[in-house]
């Protein structure tokens, strides 16, 4: 088995999207980074919605604000563990690393804009 989300998720050419292609993208090590920190987030989420039970109704809304940052943090990386929420863009720092340098016709890489969109 294993985390098989970036070849569900898989576009007609290598990371492609909005037309484009990005050669220089996420790995399965990346992405299972991205489904552990969901997973922290979500559990952080019903914890801090638990402990709002342990407060008087007056000082709970505090506790449902943070189980709300944190779900929308969860539902973020979510986004970018399933490697979805991206776009490609031009590199900017070119590096002689094969691993990251792209290829001499595209040299875009990644970003996932969903991150933004979480802040």
């Amino acid at each position: 088995m294993g985390n098989g989300a970036i070849d569900a998720n898989s576009h007609p050419s290598p990371h492609g999207v909005n037309g484009g292609t990005s050669v220089i993208g996420i790995t399965t090590h990346g992405s299972d980074w991205y489904w552990a920190v969901t997973a922290i987030m979500t559990v952080s989420t019903f914890v801090f919605i638990g402990l709002s039970f342990t407060k008087p109704r007056s000082h709970r809304v505090f506790h449902y604000i943070t189980a709300a940052i944190t779900m929308v943090a969860a539902i973020a990386y979510f986004t970018m563990g399933a490697d979805l929420g991206q776009t490609g863009i031009p590199v900017e720092f070119m590096r002689s690393n094969p691993k990251v340098s792209g290829t001499a016709d595209n040299q875009n890489r990644e970003i996932f804009y969903v991150r933004y969109i979480d802040w």
